[in-house]
C-alpha cells in the first residue's frame, strides 16, 4: 500500500498538461506519470473503486498523449527519456496512431501492477489477498 501511495504522489506532483511543461524533463515526466497513472488504475479496478479508475486512466491517458506528441516533437532528450521514462514504456513506442502506442503501454502498465498481486511465487492470492496487496 506504501508504494501505490508513493507513486500516486509522484505522479500527482507531475505537471499536468502541455502549457507546464517547459523543458526536456518535464516532458519526459509525463512519460512516467502515464505509467505510474496506469498502474494505479487498474490497482483501483482491482479494488472496484471506479471513479478512482477512471480518474487515473484518464490521468494517465493525457498525460500519454502530451509525452507522445512531445516525443515526437523532438522536445524530449535522449538523456532524459532514459533518466525519466520507464524501460517498459520505452519499449512500446511504436504503432499506427497515439491512441494505439497508449492501449499497449496501458495493458503492460495494467500487467505489471497486477502481477505483483495476482500471484505469490506460483500461488494464486486469493481475492482478499489481492485487495489487501492492492
Amino acid at each position: 500500500m506504501q508504494r501505490i501511495f508513493r507513486l500516486l504522489s509522484v505522479a500527482l506532483c507531475l505537471p499536468f498538461g502541455a502549457t507546464h511543461a517547459q523543458s526536456s524533463q518535464d516532458y519526459a515526466a509525463m512519460g512516467r506519470a502515464t505509467w505510474v497513472a496506469f498502474e494505479c488504475a487498474s490497482l483501483a479496478s482491482l479494488l472496484r473503486d471506479a471513479k478512482e479508475h477512471e480518474r487515473l486512466f484518464m490521468f494517465g491517458y493525457k498525460q500519454g498523449q502530451f509525452f507522445l506528441g512531445a516525443l515526437q516533437g523532438g522536445k524530449i532528450t535522449e538523456k532524459d527519456a532514459r533518466a525519466q521514462v520507464p524501460i517498459g514504456l520505452a519499449l512500446l513506442i511504436q504503432g499506427p496512431t497515439s491512441e494505439f502506442i497508449l492501449g499497449r503501454i496501458f495493458e503492460a502498465a495494467q500487467d505489471s501492477a497486477l502481477k505483483k498481486v495476482m500471484r505469490t511465487g506460483a500461488e494464486v492470492n486469493s481475492t482478499e489477498v489481492q485487495q489487501i496487496l492492492a
